[in-house]
């Protein structure tokens, strides 16, 4: 899909019509203040500031006819996106400093870590970043080095998990050996995780950021040593693909663009690929007719051989359906920034010149609604319908994550693992899968083996 821009970019053809923005006012954000003082007292151990905001955004924009709201804040405005056509349109444009790029909240947080990251890229460095990106990470299709990723998973969740944060820990002892072969140093991961706990966070960069220095270092140095280590790079890992795609590029990439390519990969195990799993664990093991039906294609498929042969993994549809369906009711990623430098027109929106511009997916995510019961039904997903036409959970457009491939492959596999090989239960109540809350809840679900 594609929208006529202005404003820096060449007009295109005609998108789908989205509704003028209107501005909140004191007396919107005096409510929206209210609701969360007032939510906090009712249920001070559930209260969460997003849940609250999103109740407030759906009754302000019905309230005020329109799905797209300038958050006026006095010293600063953003223009909250909840038209999702114009979400998608927003999205499909390539990044451009002429155009839409990204928003400058997002670009400080990763520039922290990372200042030459595909996210944050625009222009010629975008697109040659891209390429780079998507011959490493080969999106859209099973991975060269499946097989070999597969031992990894196998290796990495060879013991029974408790909990989340045991998901986690096989999540990056499962990225060590794809992403490394096993030869990086075990720390690295957590350095890593702390790290983007500062990208995501202006407040922690703030107040620790000084601190993380000698961390970001750390992380650099070991990087360094490994990209030039001939043993680590003839290893069937992304570490082995990236040198072999560097060495292929038209035009030479500094050696310090091509490492700041690897937080992103390394993190998306551990964050969002971790939240993704045990989500979908939980609501597995939580209806017994999707468990029984996952359990029955498993058995179909090869049963516990399954786990050592990556061609069976791919065949595993009704758990891939469930892996999306949980993508689905809890994206992966949340929110996103873009901003127009110059100011844009999208969709016949204006956008003014340098207005942060913030995609909430929750808003705009398909029967994603608080008067609608939210319900696990994974099968939807291979009814023919085209639910990825209207909703990408790995971030759609231009910038759609070019490691979703790999990280739905680990992500079933951990899940064929945990539900054949460890026979893994719920080790309290299971959630209510024709009655899910909107956001998934605080308390992390633990496990047991039956």
């Amino acid at each position: 899909m594609t929208a006529p821009v202005t404003g820096g970019a060449s007009p295109t053809a005609p998108g789908p019509p989205a509704r003028e923005p209107t501005t909140t006012t004191l007396v919107d954000l005096l409510r929206l203040v209210g609701g969360m003082v007032g939510e906090g007292a009712r249920h001070p151990t559930q209260f969460r500031v997003r849940s609250v905001f999103r109740a407030w955004v759906r009754r302000t924009t019905e309230r005020r006819g329109s799905a797209n709201l300038i958050l006026n804040f006095g010293v600063k405005k953003v223009l909250l996106v909840g038209a999702s056509d114009l979400s998608q349109a927003i999205l499909e444009l390539r990044p451009s400093r002429d155009g839409i790029t990204t928003g400058e909240l997002k670009r400080k947080g990763m520039s922290f870590l990372a200042p030459h990251a595909l996210t944050i890229s625009d222009g010629p460095a975008w697109e040659q970043l891209r390429a780079h990106n998507e011959h490493v990470l080969e999106p859209g299709r099973p991975h060269n080095l499946e097989a070999d990723f597969l031992r990894c998973v196998s290796d990495a969740f060879s013991a029974p998990v408790r909990d989340v944060d045991a998901i986690r820990a096989a999540m990056a002892r499962s990225m060590l050996g794809i992403v490394f072969g096993g030869k990086a140093p075990p720390g690295i991961a957590d350095d890593v995780d702390e790290l983007f706990a500062m990208v995501q966070s202006p407040v922690k960069r703030l107040l620790f950021g000084w601190a993380a220095g000698r961390r970001r270092t750390r992380v650099y140095d070991a990087l360094r040593t490994l990209w030039r280590d001939p043993a680590a790079v003839r290893t069937a890992s992304l570490l082995g693909m990236a040198h072999r795609s560097a060495a292929a590029l038209p035009t030479a990439m500094d050696e310090t663009v091509l490492l700041e390519q690897f937080p992103h990969w390394m993190f998306t195990f551990t964050g969002s690929g971790t939240d993704l799993v045990a989500r979908t664990l939980t609501l597995i093991l939580s209806d017994a007719a999707v468990r029984q039906r996952v359990e029955q294609e498993i058995a179909d498929a090869g049963g516990t051989q399954v786990i050592g042969d990556a061609t069976a993994i791919e065949r595993l549809v009704f758990l891939d359906a469930c892996v999306q369906e949980s993508a689905r009711l809890f994206p992966p990623v949340t929110r996103t920034f873009h901003t127009a430098p110059h100011g844009a027109s999208v969709c016949g929106v204006a956008i003014p010149a340098g207005m942060e511009i913030l995609h909430s997916f929750p808003l705009t995510t398909p029967g994603d609604d608080e008067h609608t019961a939210r319900r696990f039904r994974p099968e939807q997903w291979l009814s023919g319908r085209n639910i990825s036409a209207a909703f990408d959970p790995f971030l759609g457009g231009a910038r759609r994550c070019p490691g979703r491939s790999i990280i739905t492959f680990v992500n079933k596999a951990a899940l064929a693992i945990m539900i054949t090989r460890q026979r893994l239960m719920l080790a309290g109540a299971p959630l209510h899968t024709d009655a899910l809350p909107l956001e998934f809840p605080r308390h992390s679900a633990k496990f047991r083996p039956a």
